[in-house]
């Protein structure tokens, strides 16, 4: 191949120096950077044909992994591959600004990473995916979680860290097979908890939550019903302005916050029993 690229351009033998502008055209030039590159098995588009690849690699094992592509948009020669059957799916580390509605018609899917991308929002499509149990929108720009992402009824673990979040859905105790539940940011002031309506403080301390991490966030409470997330084998408080429980009963684990929500529970208990008893006032005649 190198024999045959000499043959070619006899200028290659006193280097690339001596092509220059006035004896070498612009068209002479590309054409030897061409067959420069594929004497040396380069690919003069690599990019593209890697997308390429990777959907044909998807059509045969079910798995579509497009992460760190800079892509904008979903590839439009996806529609020449049978993606029908695909369950996982990684289109992290993108430039995308929404949910690409072809995805939301692969049925069968079971893992979606949308991680760090431009994503605003969430197409209300995104219900489709019944088959759903792993669903990453961290780093994101998300304002706010639309219904659709409660209509997944398989779903198992929900990353939604470091967006633009304020609220979570109240609808979200509807996702009874959730196990993890991550929302985090060291950017934004998000309150997990606190700043939701008091029925889904109670809700939510009735799902079967495995891990919960509200780590890097403002929160100074964490409710005493809390203690009913008889599940929860890990639970991260770390980086938040805490008060009740204290930041040191905090550090020290689920155990002892479990026992100091239980503590508070029977406390408060024990106030309202006692306000209970006390006579009330008589009015004068």
């Amino acid at each position: 191949m190198r024999a045959a690229l000499l043959c070619s351009f006899p200028e290659l033998v006193l280097g690339v120096s001596a092509l220059s502008i006035k004896t070498c055209s612009i068209r002479k030039l590309r054409l030897f950077c061409s067959r420069l590159a594929a004497a040396q098995g380069l690919s003069t588009h690599p990019a593209s044909r890697s997308v390429e690849k990777a959907l044909e690699e998807a059509a045969s094992s079910g798995a579509l992994i497009l992460s760190n592509r800079k892509l904008k948009e979903f590839p439009r020669t996806a529609k020449n591959y049978d993606l029908s059957d695909i369950t996982h799916a990684d289109l992290s580390k993108n430039r995308l600004c929404e949910v690409p509605e072809e995805v939301c018609q692969f049925v069968s899917l079971e893992t979606l990473s949308l991680y760090h991308n431009c994503v605003r929002s969430l197409t209300p499509s995104l219900c489709q995916l019944q088959a759903l149990t792993y669903l990453n929108l961290s780093r994101n720009q998300l304002s706010s979680l639309p219904l659709s992402v409660c209509q997944l009824p398989l779903l198992r673990v929900l990353i939604v860290s470091n967006n633009k979040l304020s609220v979570i859905p109240a609808s979200i105790h509807t996702l009874i097979h959730l196990r993890q539940l991550v929302r985090r940011t060291d950017r934004y002031t998000l309150i997990f908890i606190l700043k939701i309506d008091s029925s889904l403080i109670s809700e939510l301390s009735e799902l079967p939550l495995v891990r919960l991490d509200v780590s890097c966030n403002r929160i100074s409470h964490v409710p005493v019903c809390y203690r009913h997330l008889r599940h929860l084998q890990s639970i991260i408080l770390d980086n938040n302005p805490l008060q009740m429980p204290p930041a040191q009963i905090c550090s020290k684990g689920k155990f002892h916050i479990f026992k100091y929500l239980n503590m508070e529970a029977c406390k408060r208990t024990q106030d309202q029993f006692e306000k209970a008893l006390r006579p009330t006032a008589f009015n004068s005649w």
